[in-house]
């Protein structure tokens, strides 16, 4: 589900009820296969949803930039950042840090 993911990643994914609306470029739309994306949302969510695609000709929104440690008072997000699991799962899963809580707070 490789590709999958990768088009999702470049979809706008929007919840309506019990249905997920996709709206991706369509260079990625022949990547969305409900099949693939019912199994991993029965996963997350417990439930099946409907599937939505609609395609569009603009293309793949950006990425946002990943989180980095901006200074001295952001402890917690460097803490986070150099922890072992966190570099490993990022590593296994080619993920980023979009943004860290301090849950003891």
């Amino acid at each position: 589900m490789t590709f999958t993911a990768d088009a999702v990643e470049h979809s706008e994914v929007n919840e309506s009820g019990n249905e997920l609306q996709f709206v991706t470029p369509r260079q990625y739309a022949i990547y969305i296969r409900d099949a693939d994306i019912n199994k991993a949302v029965q996963q997350i969510a417990g439930r099946p949803y409907r599937i939505k695609l609609t395609t569009t000709d603009s293309p793949a929104p950006a990425a946002p930039a990943p989180l980095k440690a901006k200074t001295q008072d952001d402890e917690v997000a460097r803490r986070a950042l150099d922890d072992p699991e966190v570099q490993r799962f990022r590593e296994v899963f080619g993920g980023e840090v979009r943004n860290v809580r301090n849950l003891k707070e």
